[in-house]
């Protein structure tokens, strides 16, 4: 009577064929594992996305020229990536505290700044300061009182642009209300853009230097002026 059993070839034959299952298991799983991450991150990226555009559309909109807070749009660059700033007075001023807080005209601010943990991703802050009469708020009050310290808009930024056209409809990548001569600067004789296109492009996954873009395009449909 034949012995019942397996051959050493036969058992190695199908370690060898577990171990590719296994690896094709591995892969797969590791694979929808990615895929599941990646569409995490877009769903925050979306929505931080959402919250900074609504914030930043209604300011723009409510725009307005005054004496002491000239609308000012510069060209940054950080790290060979645009890293913009914008310097304008608004209407659309945030009463979070009606207590302590009035409504009004503000300085409001948007600039760039490095994450300390990983200096590829950026964060974009928001600063908004009551405009007061005799107070010079685009540097300090004149009773000794500083600016509004700005909040966090959005992190995990790759890069901040903004575009300004004029009432001709000339795209310049800057904007001084005073005439200049730098680059992106034309003589203007609106203090105002007619619109500014506003992009925001963040990181999905940085380490494999994957982003996702958003922009938006805001109208500024008066020269409204506010000399408070």
């Amino acid at each position: 009577m034949r012995d019942q059993g397996f051959t050493l070839l036969e058992v190695l034959l199908a370690t060898a064929v577990l171990g590719v299952v296994i690896a094709m298991l591995s892969l797969s799983l590791s694979a929808t594992l990615r895929v599941v991450e990646t569409i995490e991150k877009q769903e925050e990226v979306y929505s931080l996305a959402q919250t900074a555009m609504r914030r930043i559309t209604e300011d723009l909109a409510a725009a307005v020229s005054t004496s002491n807070v000239p609308f000012t749009g510069r060209k940054n660059t950080l790290r060979e990536r645009r890293a913009d700033s914008l310097e304008f007075a608004s209407q659309a001023h945030l009463v979070l505290n009606p207590e302590k807080q009035k409504p009004g005209v503000a300085f409001v601010r948007y600039y760039v700044q490095s994450d300390q943990d990983d200096e590829r991703r950026w964060k974009l802050l928001r600063a908004d300061t009551l405009i007061l009469p005799g107070v010079n708020v685009t540097t300090e009050s004149g009773s000794g009182e500083a600016m509004e310290p700005a909040f966090l808009l959005a992190d995990n930024l790759r890069a901040v642009q903004f575009w300004y056209v004029d009432r001709a409809g000339q795209e310049l990548d800057s904007w001084q209300e005073v005439q200049g001569s730098g680059e992106g600067e034309g003589e203007k004789a609106e203090a105002l853009p007619a619109a500014v296109h506003c992009t925001l492009d963040f990181w999905i996954d940085a380490d494999r230097e994957v982003s996702q873009t958003f922009s938006t395009r805001v109208l500024i449909l008066a020269e409204a002026k506010n000399d408070r």
